[in-house]
């Protein structure tokens, strides 16, 4: 076996996307050229070309847990793939709009530690149509606190790692005395 593949983190929950997110990307997007009078000689061509897009784009969405990092994907013509450590999560928010609401769909919103927004005030880790975002926040945020726990395994084979975690629990034992007293 080859060293990438024995490497690779294990997936504990793979995201699934709505289909329902292609009619509200449509919608969404189809927006801006209905409300100007210069987008709207365009709508047709919206309307034909769109939803060959919105289909790739959907298909390219990907969203995994690992047991240390959520890996979110994206992209047609320019991939991108993000990969974010549990322990940056500082807060995941599930949002709904109007629009969003009609379709039954939600969006849920990874914030980070040292994370920039834009000036359009969304994240990087926006995953808009997520079936189950509930229940996929709630999970990701249980792995983070259980990473976070002195008692959770650290399962990596490398050396350092081990004397790190053996370090770790050395520090928790000794502060436990030291709030002790004894």
């Amino acid at each position: 076996m080859d060293d990438l593949t024995t490497n690779r983190p294990t997936v504990l929950l793979r995201g699934e996307f709505s289909s329902r997110l292609r009619l509200y990307m449509l919608v969404y997007w189809g927006l801006p050229f209905v409300a100007s009078i210069i987008g709207l000689p365009l709508l047709p061509f919206w309307l034909v070309f769109g939803p060959l897009w919105i289909r790739r784009y959907h298909a390219s969405l990907r969203c995994e847990l690992t047991e240390r990092t959520v890996v979110i994907a994206r992209g047609v013509l320019f991939r991108r793939e993000m990969t974010i450590p549990l322990d940056k999560i500082q807060d995941i928010s599930i949002r709904e709009g109007p629009l969003l609401s009609a379709l039954g769909i939600l969006q849920l919103r990874i914030e980070t530690a040292g994370q920039s927004q834009s000036s359009t005030g969304k994240s990087d880790a926006d995953l808009t149509g997520l079936v189950n975002a509930r229940a996929i926040r709630d999970r990701i945020l249980e792995q983070r606190d259980a990473l976070g726990s002195p008692e959770a395994p650290l399962r990596m084979a490398d050396p350092q790692h081990a004397l790190l975690a053996e370090i770790r629990d050395l520090l928790v034992r000794l502060e436990a005395r030291i709030e002790t007293g004894g």
